[in-house]
């Protein structure tokens, strides 16, 4: 899902010397709303500490702190296309799509607000848990539109981050999913890593930021997969 110039906290926003070059709008929210106008403007906004604050993302160039729509909202809720993470997603009249997702990024990492928008189908990743030599190997490929998700996506600044993949595990420390490990995508979009014993259990997950293509910033996908025994 994009890598945007800055990230901002529930309860107080970053300047950009200060931030992650990152897909993040907030972290830790209540009350995620999105609203997008007429000029591909989009407002989102949350609650954090009894108040209401909100970001700017402008059709081109930085967010904007505080920011807000200067016009009204014309997007509409939607259901489709399924995304994870989904906190909204909505569809303006020129066809594109807009979303939230909130997912732990970092390790062990805060709920992390992020935001897309594109045209036509959505990031798609796809894996297999196999057995090895006593082990299980996780591997599997991402794709945005027919082309592989790897390499490095361009914050506006310039910045290169590297595309990867985020493995996690249910039930291998407690309940619940944990972060395991993060391999960065290979040609093709490929990924692949052997489960360390203590990282085994009845289903793992993985998850893949989307690509930043220029003004298009791509939702991020997951797919949970069985443990093959």
């Amino acid at each position: 899902m994009r890598w945007l110039c800055f990230a901002c906290c529930a309860t107080a926003i970053l300047t950009p010397a200060a931030a992650r070059a990152s897909v993040t709008i907030a972290a830790n929210v209540d009350r995620a709303a999105l609203r997008v106008d007429a000029a591909g403007n989009a407002e989102v906004s949350w609650l954090a500490g009894g108040a209401r604050r909100s970001v700017l993302v402008p059709a081109q160039g930085l967010l904007l702190p505080g920011g807000r729509l200067s016009g009204p909202d014309v997007s509409r809720a939607v259901t489709a296309p399924v995304l994870p993470f989904r906190r909204a997603l909505r569809r303006t009249p020129d066809g594109r799509l807009w979303a939230l997702q909130a997912w732990r990024v970092g390790v062990p990492g805060t709920l992390e607000l992020r935001f897309s928008r594109w045209r036509g189908a959505p990031t798609l990743v796809t894996a297999t848990a196999t057995l090895k030599s006593r082990t299980v190997l996780i591997e599997g490929q991402a794709s945005f539109q027919g082309r592989p998700v790897t390499g490095y996506s361009p914050t506006p600044e310039g910045d290169p981050i590297r595309l990867s993949a985020f493995v996690d595990c249910f039930a291998c420390r407690g309940s619940g999913w944990a972060r395991v490990t993060g391999k960065a995508t290979r040609a093709g979009g490929k990924f692949g890593t052997f489960m360390r014993r203590e990282w085994l259990g009845p289903r793992y997950r993985v998850i893949v930021p989307g690509p930043n293509r220029g003004t298009t910033l791509a939702p991020d996908a997951a797919v949970i997969v069985a443990s093959p025994g």
